[in-house]
């Protein structure tokens, strides 16, 4: 229709009056005209913006007549060319002046191809710019955290070589992008000649989301073992997502139905999965059901918004944004936690839980270099079981398990916090000791010894061995220092066991002068 057209409409009475300030009508192709009438009251002229509250639609094009009679028209929209004169704005605005007493009709024609939300308003120019500068500030924050919390999961990746957390990364990139589409952000950097492709880029963001989200539920409740079954439902969800990506060249009735399903049934199936490893107490199921039931959700009743069932309020516009910054919390908290887990499974012996010979060596060179930097002692002990192979064969294995654990304490218990007590090899245990010279060591090593052999384990008294060994200038390494503990080690198995040797004397190290 011409505003001409619809102007004869109005006159025919065939406009229908609102008494609800939104409109949603869900997904649809059909213009809408709005006539508006704005009367200035007062006796001095106003400066107005007229703006169309839902930023992602096309084709915003106001009408207004002259002195003459003869129609204007002023376009606006996220794929439309911006209006002179203007800086960009995420929203479709007008400028508006109205004469002192004066009153004004205005016809308003909306075309979107994605859900068409009619929602006007009428500002002051500088509470408007005002209005924007806050929401923009509040996203801006959103966004940052996101970028901040990718770089970390980056890093993480790269560090822990966790692929949970790469997936993260791509998910809340894909997350932030759409959020960024949802409230109109890419209209006021894209390059002049993809605002025509806002919406596709729009959909392409979305179609991204939920197949990086769906790849992401997969493989951190690792459901390709311990449920299969739903993993393939899961799969299927996920390349329907990414099938949206291919928006450019399908149809967009496909599209609009693979949406359907990958935002309504998909987020209830997949929440109701979690909350259910959550109640089998599978491991972070917890952090990332709550995480994921808050991100879904409102992504599924963003959908019921953008069909028409719910009404376009703020707080289902921004829902998603909310959800985003809780996903973004609890998901890089899981992934955290499970780094740590295993982080901490890496470098600690699962008997004993002290650490285990990867960690031992690691500290043991830090510490190495840092007593020769600064000139400090650095002692070491090696503790052997006594006869364990005949400890096993006489008592069992499960004898033996409880020795090393009971030997493991006694370890820790002679030691001080400072220390690091590691299990090395079988029934071979290691005390690092810093700030400690070889007499200081000799004295803990007696009274490990003495502790071992008071300790009874299942009635059963099993003695230890010691080798000890201070730093010195002759040590040319950690493996240096370690090689003078064993050889003192092995003194103390050859010449009786049940006693410490230490190693032979050598230059030790001196503070600076």
């Amino acid at each position: 229709m011409t505003v001409a057209q619809v102007e004869a409409a109005w006159v025919e009475g065939r406009f229908e009056v609102s008494e609800q300030p939104l409109l949603n009508r869900g997904t649809t192709d059909a213009a809408y005209w709005i006539r508006l009438q704005l009367n200035n009251p007062t006796e001095h002229p106003s400066a107005l913006l007229l703006s169309h509250d839902y930023a992602p639609v096309d084709d915003v094009r106001l009408y207004a007549a002259d002195a003459t009679g003869v129609f204007e028209e002023w376009v606006a929209g996220d794929s439309m060319t911006p209006l002179p004169l203007r800086p960009r704005t995420r929203l479709p605005v007008f400028d508006l002046t109205l004469a002192a007493g004066a009153s004004q009709v205005l016809y308003l024609r909306v075309a979107s191809t994605s859900n068409m939300n009619l929602e006007l308003s009428v500002w002051p120019p500088a509470l408007f710019d005002a209005q924007e500068s806050r929401l923009s500030m509040t996203y801006g924050v959103l966004f940052g955290a996101i970028a901040a919390t990718v770089l970390y999961l980056l890093y993480a990746a790269r560090l822990a070589r966790e692929p949970n957390a790469l997936l993260l990364a791509a998910y809340l990139s894909a997350y932030g992008a759409y959020l960024s589409f949802l409230n109109g952000f890419p209209s006021l950097w894209l390059p002049q000649g993809l605002l025509a492709h806002v919406n596709t880029l729009h959909l392409v963001s979305l179609g991204l989301l939920f197949g990086l989200g769906a790849m992401f539920y997969r493989r951190f409740l690792q459901l390709a073992t311990y449920g299969p079954k739903f993993d393939r439902v899961v799969a299927v969800l996920q390349w329907l997502g990414f099938m949206v990506v291919l928006t450019p060249v399908l149809p967009l009735p496909l599209v609009g139905l693979i949406l359907l399903i990958v935002a309504g049934p998909g987020p209830l199936l997949t929440t109701a999965y979690a909350i259910y490893l959550w109640y089998k107490r599978r491991e972070f199921a917890a952090v990332f059901a709550v995480g994921w039931a808050v991100a879904h959700l409102s992504s599924l009743l963003g959908t019921l918004r953008v069909s028409g069932v719910l009404p376009n309020t703020d707080l289902l516009l921004h829902l998603p944004a909310v959800g985003c910054a809780v996903a973004c919390a609890f998901f890089t908290w899981a992934i955290a936690r499970r780094v740590a887990a295993e982080r901490m499974h890496a470098y600690t012996d699962y008997l004993t839980g002290l650490a285990n010979r990867r960690r031992f060596a690691l500290q043991g060179e830090i510490e190495f270099d840092r007593a020769r930097r600064y000139g400090r002692s650095l002692s070491l002990l090696l503790v052997d079981v006594d006869h364990f192979k005949r400890v096993n064969d006489t008592w069992g294995h499960g004898f033996g398990d409880r020795v090393l654990q009971n030997v493991a304490e006694q370890c820790s218990s002679q030691s001080r916090d400072s220390d690091l007590v590691a299990r090395i090899g079988g029934e071979e245990f290691a005390i690092l000791l810093v700030e400690t010279d070889l007499d200081a060591a000799r004295q803990i090593a007696e009274r490990l010894l003495k502790a071992q052999a008071e300790a009874a384990v299942d009635g059963h008294s099993v003695t230890v061995s010691i080798g000890v060994a201070e730093q010195s200038l002759s040590d040319d390494n950690f493996q240096s220092l370690l090689q003078r503990s064993d050889d003192a080690l092995y003194s103390a198995k050859r010449t009786g066991r049940n006693k410490l040797c230490l190693a032979p004397a050598a230059e030790q190290l001196s503070a600076p002068a």
